[in-house]
């Protein structure tokens, strides 16, 4: 704190004196309210700024007396007497600490944002209302109430009513001169006079206030404040009087069933509000500084011990004085340190000063301090959220005010929550993607809970019959058990309404283990595989390409594992085409298969050493030649295309243009769609004979059976791969694809005889 109070001196001098000039009379209403002596708020006002602020985590919290408590305390000193009370606060103090250890504070993480926010929006327009009899000199209600309903029978909104009978003109003009002095300063006279920031806009208000005041006494005196309007701080006759006025805690209590009773409650809510605060107050830090809840568990359970000690109220973070704080510029901790000190400095030294200020000049500065908190603007930017976010806000908002602050964030809570369950029936458990077709992907998330049940069976009741499904738990950390099955109760339903299911790695119920992580290949997997067994990789690769599905991989580890050394399964031949990257359709990963491409998916002398070098040295067990539909060079070559270099490229694929046509009839040969097709198949069919027929070694490998050369074809509008096997040319090209990527029934006849197999 120290190490930093240079650079931030003047900012945090300015706050900490704003902080000391709201506290004061707070923390002697919250306590007359309680029924305790003035002095005890003041007391646990003086130990949340000189001791707990600077072990706490919270950079701009300030503790003190909460209004929470009041109705708490007074039942507890009413039937155990003041000294027996504080032997409560400092037991409340040790359950705190105790649950600090315990990590309770992660209680905090689970209050929703629209409730925060709305809790600030309702604080704030409480602090308004509450400040408008004030203002007037209405002061029946005591400074620090937060509750709708209050002790005299009267609420909120009937003080409103209740103040019009007694409203001082004093009061008026001192309210008005102070917030027209505040306004000016804050607004436009430090801004224009730099040099006057350290001077609090609040603290020239309670100066404007105190000397209209006194001029009023000197020339109006029937305007005049006096007596239950003004601040009243107990004054001694000596500073040395004040340790008459400390209480101790009753020991002798200690066996009283009832002491623990009311420990036990002052310890939750007092956590609970403190909790609260702590989130309301890292929302409203500038710099977005996170307070460590667990922490300041403990940390307030000691404020609560030392209070307790000595004759103070239960302490909690607090939200008014916290906004106040921050609105006036804090930086450090050390603005909550200089309020603390200045409390002390005016109970032991200038009481009868401080007892001047009038409640009606306080109460222009609470206004604006209300109104920070409830700006407009915040209702559009909840609504601008969305209406799972706005109508938690308002329910939270609406409860605040109409009732107290423990009761709203329970309205508030308990409408977010529905809130959570509708957003989360009709939002999505998964990330849904529809393919071409009727295919439907579904792909779970990382947590899947009973929450989800309703929204899983719905979606998967309304698939058609006939369709095609994929659930893809690979992302999934945790599924519940009611998820897991319904899924294996689909699996029956799927067959008897002809879907096709495909499950990928569903791995069982509750948490779950990772999915098993795929490696690079090494010398050993790579000489266990045949030429066939390859080819069924490649086959289920592009099975789960279709199907929107990926081998779990950690490419930074397959990095490392291929460092020493390469061993690839398979070499591919395949057209510069940037939709036909062949580890993408093949699902595959680093150091699995070599991959050569050129427009066309053409051999030359250059890939045929590069096969020879792959097979023969490198140890891969299948070549293959892969075209695609649609090809562009395939067009360029029917339709003659000439441009310098490329003109010889598009030369190496006339013989399958020549054949196309030659096996087509005229008619169909008109159709470029469907010749194109038929010379791409083509093509990829002399490219393999080629390869066998100018590679002497690598035909040899092949008759010996240590590797295989087949030819594919890619479909660009479905990413089916179609692989022709042990085929002769003049056949092949006799089989076709149409758009869907299902084989036609001209393909349908052919397939058996050509073994022909469609993934």
């Amino acid at each position: 704190m120290f190490s930093s109070l240079p650079k931030n001196f003047k900012d945090d001098i300015s706050a900490g004196i704003a902080v000391f000039l709201v506290a004061v009379p707070l923390s002697l209403g919250i306590a007359m309210a309680s029924g305790a002596p003035p002095l005890s708020g003041l007391t646990t006002g003086i130990i949340g700024g000189l001791l707990v602020s600077q072990i706490s985590g919270s950079t701009l919290g300030i503790s003190g007396t909460a209004a929470g408590l009041t109705v708490i305390i007074l039942s507890a000193i009413q039937q155990l007497g003041f000294n027996a009370f504080l032997l409560t606060v400092v037991l409340a103090g040790l359950i705190q600490v105790a649950m600090g250890i315990l990590r309770a504070g992660v209680i905090a993480y689970y209050f929703p944002s629209s409730v925060i926010n709305g809790m600030l929006f309702g604080i704030g327009t409480i602090l308004f209302l509450k400040q408008i009899p004030h203002a007037v000199g209405y002061d029946r209600d005591y400074e620090g109430d937060e509750t709708f309903f209050q002790s005299d029978q009267y609420s909120s909104f009937s003080e409103l009513s209740h103040m019009l009978g007694s409203i001082s003109p004093g009061a008026v003009l001192i309210s008005s001169l102070s917030l027209a002095s505040l306004l000016a300063w804050e607004f436009w006279i430090k801004k224009k006079y730099p040099g006057l920031r350290l001077m609090q806009g609040g603290l020239v208000a309670l100066l404007v206030g105190v000397a209209a005041n006194v001029l009023l006494e000197k020339f109006y005196p029937a305007w005049a404040l006096s007596g239950s309007h003004l601040v009243t701080i107990p004054v001694f006759e000596h500073p040395a009087d004040i340790f008459s006025q400390i209480y101790f805690p009753d020991y002798s209590r200690l066996f009283d069933p009832k002491i623990y009773w009311f420990a036990l409650t002052i310890a939750l809510v007092a956590s609970l509000e403190t909790l609260l605060a702590v989130e309301a107050v890292d929302k409203l830090d500038p710099y977005k500084r996170i307070t460590p809840t667990s922490r300041e568990l403990i940390v307030q359970g000691i404020g609560n011990i030392c209070a307790g000690f000595i004759g103070g109220l239960p302490m909690t973070q607090l939200i008014i004085r916290s906004s106040v704080n921050i609105e006036s510029g804090a930086k450090t901790r050390a603005a909550s340190f200089i309020h603390g000190l200045l409390l002390l400095f005016t109970v032991l030294f200038i009481p009868a000063v401080f007892n001047l200020v009038p409640l009606a000049s306080l109460a222009s500065v609470l206004l604006l301090a209300g109104y920070r908190l409830a700006r407009p603007q915040k209702f559009e930017n909840m609504y601008l959220a969305g209406l799972y976010h706005f109508i938690p806000f308002c329910a939270t908002v609406l409860g605040l005010v109409l009732t107290d602050l423990l009761t709203g964030i329970a309205i508030g809570m308990t409408i977010a929550l529905l809130a959570i369950l509708i957003e989360n029936y009709r939002g999505s458990f998964y990330m849904r993607e529809t393919q071409i077709g009727n295919k439907t992907v579904l792909r779970l998330s990382e947590q899947v809970s009973f929450l989800n049940k309703a929204n899983v069976q719905r979606t998967l009741k309304q698939l058609p019959p006939g369709s095609e499904i994929v659930i893809d738990a690979t992302r999934s950390k945790f599924i519940d058990y009611d998820i897991y099955e319904i899924i294996q109760n689909f699996r029956s339903e799927a067959q008897i309404k002809n879907i096709k299911l495909t499950v990928e790695n569903l791995r069982g119920f509750g948490t779950l283990p990772p999915p098993e992580m795929i490696r690079a290949q090494t010398y050993d997997s790579q000489q266990s595989l045949t030429p066939a067994e390859v080819l069924a990789i490649l086959r289920e690769g592009n099975e789960r390409f279709v199907n929107n599905l990926k081998s779990n991989r950690n490419l930074l580890e397959q990095v490392n594992d291929t460092r020493k050394g390469q061993f690839p399964i398979a070499i591919i031949l395949s057209c510069i085409d940037s939709r036909t990257s062949v580890e993408l359709i093949f699902d595959l990963g680093l150091g699995d298969v070599f991959s050569a491409r050129v427009a066309g998916n053409i051999v030359n002398d250059d890939i045929l050493g590069s096969m020879e070098f792959a097979c023969k040295l490198a140890g891969s067990k299948l070549i293959v030649v892969l075209g695609h539909s649609l090809c562009g060079a395939i067009k360029g070559a029917c339709a003659d295309v000439e441009l310098e270099h490329l003109t010889g490229l598009l030369q190496k694929i006339k013989p399958a243009v020549h054949a196309a046509r030659e096996e087509l009839s005229e008619e169909t040969a008109e159709d470029k769609t469907l010749l194109v097709q038929r010379v791409a198949e083509r093509n990829v069919q002399l490219t393999v004979e080629q390869i066998r027929k100018q590679s002497p070694l690598l035909e040899a490998m092949e008759k010996a059976g240590q590797i295989d050369i087949v030819g594919g074809m890619y479909d660009v509008e479905t990413g089916h791969v179609e692989f022709y096997t042990d085929t002769p040319p003049e056949q092949a090209c006799c089989s076709h694809t149409d758009a869907g990527g299902t084989v036609s029934d001209k393909t349908a006849a052919a397939a058996p005889a050509l073994g022909k197999s469609a993934v």
